[in-house]
């Protein structure tokens, strides 16, 4: 005998596993993507405002979220040690990358006070984002940063937690 009710037809629609949402979506990262939109950039630099900021992993995330929420390759490039003498070579190889393909390049840098090849990188790019310690990093040398870098490239602070004198080149913060 068939039932007069008839099973409701197989849906189209995914179901989503019970559980936490992807890193990228949840609102903290929503968050951060969205402060970072107040003009547009295909080149992001991150700049330590004192010594052992871990900007390698802030751009890290940023790379991740770029290509999340542009669907475009994305890549980041070391120039935390970047020497003056190599800078030239390898802006000019960035912006040959910028130019030819659809790609967000985002860049990790010391502090000012670490290598001085920060301030012209840092002018060289579309955009900037300042990463502050806290409890470590001094308004004055996150002030000084952002007047030798220009106040207009910086879309933001970010403030990460703690210090790690491991990831400095001297062991001490400014």
């Amino acid at each position: 005998m068939s039932s007069p009710n008839p099973a409701p037809p197989q849906s189209s629609l995914v179901k989503r596993e019970s559980g936490a949402p992807n890193a990228m979506d949840d609102v903290a990262s929503q968050l951060l993507w969205l402060a970072t939109q107040k003009r547009p950039w295909r080149s992001l630099a991150v700049v330590a405002a004192s010594r052992g900021v871990p900007t390698i992993e802030v751009a890290n995330t940023f790379a991740k979220l770029a290509w999340w929420y542009r669907g475009q390759p994305s890549s980041v490039a070391d120039f935390r040690d970047l020497s003056l003498r190599l800078a030239d070579y390898q802006l000019r190889d960035l912006g040959a990358q910028l130019q030819n393909e659809p790609v967000t390049v985002v860049i990790a840098l010391r502090s000012i006070y670490e290598n001085p090849t920060v301030v012209p990188v840092a002018r060289t790019v579309e955009a900037a984002v300042l990463c502050v310690r806290l409890g470590d990093t001094k308004a004055a040398a996150a002030r000084q940063t952002v007047e030798a870098i220009g106040r207009d490239k910086f879309l933001g602070t970010i403030v990460v937690r703690g210090y790690n004198a491991a990831e400095s080149k001297n062991g001490k913060a400014p």
